[in-house]
């Protein structure tokens, strides 16, 4: 029987997970069910190895379990894939600051060397690993572990490689030189959709280059002017419209003359500044696509180390960028150049990593061709990338992508509308090291997945391979079918690909979203899942990211050790809608741990009143309602059960939409207020009068209530549900997990 006094969670929650993992019910291969059953699967988004899991992780394991634990009780062969990430340069980046913050190192990557280092950030990335396996199933997530994978374990490198290999034989990995984001603080390419972009004051300088130029200017960053090729304004622009075509040679004290050349171009805003914008194509990713549109130079001025080059003249080179701007502005106020600064707020794109203001560079990198038409598709890469959730992959109604909320799938089109060949390759040391080799001799470039000694055109030992390590979310872009053995065409990959849902916040929707629909569609010729739920951020109570510099952070194991697991999981679902941010609240957490205690308490109450002799019905099934023709039934129970088959039919509406805030509320107000508030209170008399058929139906109500309410509650709250489920007296089932969903 069920223990006097409050629920305590951490009696029950290590040995219910233990009586889940024993059952081997995670493993759809164990269910109680027949082979023809339909699947339906979830590649968990894998967790960055980077210390603990927090409160965001907590949300998409609770969102996660819920439509697994649903998806299970209706009768499929439901699973969970679980798996982390190496998170390449996150984990780099923090191992290599906690090394400089013991006091042991300044400069980690040139004191330790390259295997050194290698060894320190694995073992950190290994012990991190177990620390996150114990969150999740602290979570309560029902995963099939002995399907685990690991971005960077054996089977997943085999898979990187082999798809780096595809690609660049077929002409769509390529090394060009290209302007790409650059991270000063880490020496490491970023891509774009890696930045965090930061607002900051900053000023609009307004100015001209030479006294003749007929032209004002407006820039936020003065010293780029130095490596400027052309003038870009708005064709429609009447202010400007004669000067077009026309070239300038301009002596700003750079190392050359600048050949200035106005353009026109309707990306210009008439409204911003003065409505003609400096071009400078070596260093912005706009003003590169202007260069590759007009056929304009390239000036390169500053360094990767963030230093003017000597092609910013000899007054220049060396200065660090902001010493380069004060200079240059002193010169253009002392030429009279010089017209005003208004002081404007900016957003500025930052490393998500290494915290620094991004420069953009020309550097020679690895590069996806998204553009180019894939060999034999007669479809480039963007193109599959947006069939997918449009008209259907090789036009298959079936294998569209339906992305929820609807609004995120317009986000999506226009950023794949808009997307750049996809800079892969990464200068740090950690990772899926680029699998090209370089003979010194005969100059031949070759691909191979193993270590060579020979070159194997002229057997030379001047052989090398590649420095740099790929972009981690090129491994997790290939997650939904490498971790089911792919390039093997195994069991796993026939019946659990294309995944059945996949969920993600908002702001990994182009990160990792579009990542997984390029590489399935272009690997396999099909979607990686049918469904994409898109969640809000989870946020502090003041609106803040949860961010450890903030001193936000909350480990979920925290609030589980304080108030159980069930309670966090409804704290955190009651309120998310999709797509929309939500904040976290402790009270809201200790609400519902009054909500556990009011589940148990009433549990206590129906159980304890069934009596030595209660036998179950023959008119009522663990799957029905005791409405049976022609019997008595009071008002009082005729109410609960009508408003336990409302609710009933509410939730599975709910659920099936993918809308769990309110399938919870459905739950909650009926379990609360219809179950605890009304029903209970009235049928009190009738438990505590004599012996009767007016008091057996209120047992066989209570019973056949207490029992779907379990069934309804148990996605929720999975650990105080099965622990009552396993003190009833008559059960259909050996654990609640495996339990039909109640049917209206």
């Amino acid at each position: 029987m069920l223990k006097e006094g409050p629920y305590n969670p951490q009696e029950h929650e290590e040995k219910i997970y233990q009586l889940w993992e024993q059952s081997g019910f995670f493993n759809p291969d164990n269910l109680p069910l027949s082979q023809e059953a339909p699947i339906f699967s979830i590649a968990m988004p894998p967790v960055n190895v980077t210390g603990v899991l927090h409160l965001g992780h907590a949300l998409e394991n609770s969102l996660m379990d819920i439509q697994i634990r649903y998806q299970r009780m209706n009768g499929k062969r439901a699973v969970i894939i679980p798996g982390t990430d190496h998170a390449a340069i996150a984990t780099q980046a923090k191992v290599e600051k906690e090394l400089i913050k013991s006091g042991q190192y300044k400069n980690p990557r040139q004191e330790l060397g390259r295997e050194k280092l290698l060894e320190i950030i694995k073992e950190y990335a290994k012990n991190s690993q177990t620390t996150i396996l114990n969150q999740i199933k602290k979570m309560g997530t029902s995963c099939d572990w002995s399907r685990l994978a690991y971005t960077f374990d054996e089977k997943r490198e085999r898979a990187v490689n082999e798809m780096f290999r595809r690609m660049y034989e077929d002409g769509l990995i390529y090394r060009g030189y290209r302007v790409v984001n650059w991270s000063i603080k880490g020496q490491s390419t970023c891509s774009d959709d890696e930045l965090v972009h930061v607002e900051q004051k900053g000023f609009l300088y307004y100015f001209k280059y030479s006294a003749d130029f007929p032209i004002t200017i407006a820039t936020t960053r003065p010293e780029t002017k130095l490596g400027d090729t052309a003038v870009a304004v708005n064709p429609n622009d009447e202010r400007y419209k004669k000067y077009i075509g026309q070239i300038f040679k301009i002596d700003v004290g750079a190392k050359d003359l600048l050949e200035i050349k106005i353009i026109a171009d309707e990306m210009v805003d008439p409204e911003f500044g003065t409505g003609a914008v400096g071009v400078t194509p070596a260093h912005s990713l706009v003003d590169y696509e202007l260069k590759e549109k007009h056929n304009l130079k390239l000036i390169p001025i500053i360094d990767k180390f963030g230093r003017l080059t000597e092609n910013a003249g000899k007054n220049y080179a060396g200065l660090k960028v902001l010493e380069a701007r004060e200079k240059f502005l002193n010169w253009l106020k002392t030429n009279n150049l010089f017209i005003k600064e208004e002081e404007i707020t900016q957003n500025v794109g930052t490393s998500d990593r290494f915290g620094d203001v991004i420069e953009a560079l020309p550097m020679e990198q690895w590069f996806v061709n998204v553009g180019k038409e894939v060999s034999g598709r007669g479809k480039s890469l963007k193109d599959l990338m947006r069939e997918a959730v449009t008209v259907g992959h090789n036009n298959d109604k079936n294998k569209i992508i339906k992305i929820y909320p609807e609004r995120f799938e317009k986000i999506y089109l226009q950023r794949i509308d808009n997307l750049h060949d996809w800079c892969i390759s990464r200068q740090i040391w950690f990772g899926h090291r680029i699998p090209i080799w370089y003979c010194d001799d005969c100059q031949k470039v070759f691909y191979s997945d193993k270590i060579l000694e020979l070159c194997p055109k002229c057997s030379s030992k001047k052989i090398r391979q590649d420095e740099d390590t790929l972009d981690t979310w090129f491994s997790s872009g290939a997650w939904t079918f490498s971790i089911l053995g792919w390039p093997d065409k195994t069991k796993d990959l026939e019946k659990f690909h294309p995944t059945t849902w996949m969920q993600m916040g908002y702001e990994i929707v182009l990160l990792w979203l579009a990542r997984m629909v390029l590489m399935s569609t272009y690997a396999l010729d099909d979607i990686p899942f049918k469904d994409a739920y898109i969640h809000g951020m989870l946020r502090d109570i003041q609106g803040r990211k949860f961010s450890k510099s903030l001193g936000n952070g909350i480990d979920p194991r925290e609030i589980c050790d304080k108030h159980g697991t069930d309670a966090l999981r409804m704290s955190l679902i009651f309120s998310v809608t999709p797509g929309n941010d939500s904040k976290f609240y402790e009270e809201k957490v200790v609400g519902f741990k009054r909500f556990a205690n009011k589940i148990w308490n009433a549990s206590k109450f129906v159980l304890n009143n069934l009596g030595e002799n209660f036998t179950l019905s023959p008119k009522l099934t663990l799957q029905g309602l005791p409405l049976v023709k022609g019997e008595m039934v009071a008002d009082d129970d005729k109410n609960i059960l009508e408003k336990l088959t409302a609710t009933i039919k509410q939730t599975t509406t709910n659920l099936d939409n993918f809308m769990f805030h309110e399938a919870a509320q459905d739950i909650y107000q009926f379990f609360w207020h219809d179950l605890c508030d009304v029903y209970l209170e009235s049928v009190k008399s009738r438990l505590n009068g004599e012996e009767g058929e007016n008091k057996e139906i209120a047992r066989q109500v209570l019973y056949c209530v207490l029992l779907n309410s379990l069934k309804l509650l148990h996605p929720f709250m999975p650990f105080i549900t099965e622990v009552i489920y396993q003190e009833l007296p008559f059960k259909n089932k050996q654990s609640l997990i495996i339990e039909d969903w109640p049917e209206a």
